[in-house]
């Protein structure tokens, strides 16, 4: 069976993202998305307007776009990208890159998932083996059935989800991806599999399965993958895997409380801003700015 993708408008993206639960707001033209008093755009990797009527009103917490004339940026960002999409072949992959996809395929099958009961079902089981294995904690309120099924029903809501799962060879979903189309960027958003089947090479043949599908499909230019977080296991994971470090010039603002908080309580976090730094003055606390 042959897998299209569907490409949504942000629109549809933005109202699919509220659906799931996140705090979308749109301010002039740019949909936002707000994770505690932070906002960062729904399409991150987009540079921004920054005309005021565009950016977050918000005088606690802050936000971070993308800008696209780096005399407006005083921070970066850096993401993981695939580009040269069309490109793609497992035939040009290292030697044992291919054999580890060529395995994996001996074992599952990668479809469309389109039986909602399974997806509901087995897939509930297969993200709590996920989080059995990493104590992820974005919205692990799924690990409670009726919280994972609104979930799974929020995502079968839109037809333009791209659902694609991992099969062993008995027809039981051992792996669950979720991807979007939106304007020439396919984001690669979620993965989750049972310990077993990843330790059996699904995800490779999940991440070949998807760049060959992208590669097949006019009009995806790049792969978005996700955001560097400063070469975590994640990461570097994608980076052996062809992912490429992009870094964009951004636009910060923080208030003052919430940068110091961030400096002192959170160094990592704050880190991963990008701010460039620059140097205070002799005897001066970053809390004289409230003063």
């Amino acid at each position: 069976m042959s897998v299209q993708i569907q490409q949504m408008t942000v629109d549809e993206f933005a109202e699919l993202r509220i659906a799931l639960g996140d705090r979308v707001k749109k301010f002039g033209t740019v949909y936002w998305v707000r994770r505690g008093l932070f906002f960062r755009p729904l399409l991150p990797y987009e540079a921004c307007p920054v005309g005021e009527s565009d950016l977050p009103s918000t005088q606690i917490g802050g936000f971070q776009c993308v800008v696209s004339a780096p005399s407006e940026a005083n921070s970066v960002m850096k993401f993981l990208m695939l580009d040269e999409v069309s490109d793609y072949a497992l035939d040009k992959l290292k030697h044992d890159r291919r054999l580890l996809i060529k395995n994996a395929a001996k074992q599952f099958a990668i479809r469309l998932v389109q039986d909602r009961n399974q997806f509901k079902t087995q897939g509930f089981q297969v993200y709590c083996s996920f989080y059995e294995r990493t104590r992820y904690r974005y919205k692990r309120e799924r690990v409670r059935r009726r919280n994972y099924e609104h979930w799974a029903d929020s995502v079968l809501r839109s037809r333009k989800t791209l659902i694609l799962g991992g099969y062993d060879q008995s027809e039981e979903l051992r792996a669950i991806s979720l991807s979007y189309w939106v304007a020439d960027t396919l984001s690669y958003v979620s993965f989750f599999a049972d310990t077993v089947a990843l330790q059996n090479g699904v995800g490779e043949l999940m991440f070949h399965r998807l760049r060959d599908l992208a590669s097949k499909t006019p009009g995806i230019r790049q792969i978005f993958v996700r955001r560097y977080q400063g070469g975590n296991g994640m990461d570097k994971y994608y980076l052996l895997r062809g992912a490429k470090l992009v870094t964009k010039p951004c636009k910060l603002q923080l208030d003052p409380i919430s940068k110091w908080i961030l400096k002192s309580c959170f160094p990592a976090k704050y880190a991963q801003l990008g701010e460039k730094i620059q140097e205070p003055m002799p005897g001066r606390s970053p809390l004289d700015d409230l003063l």
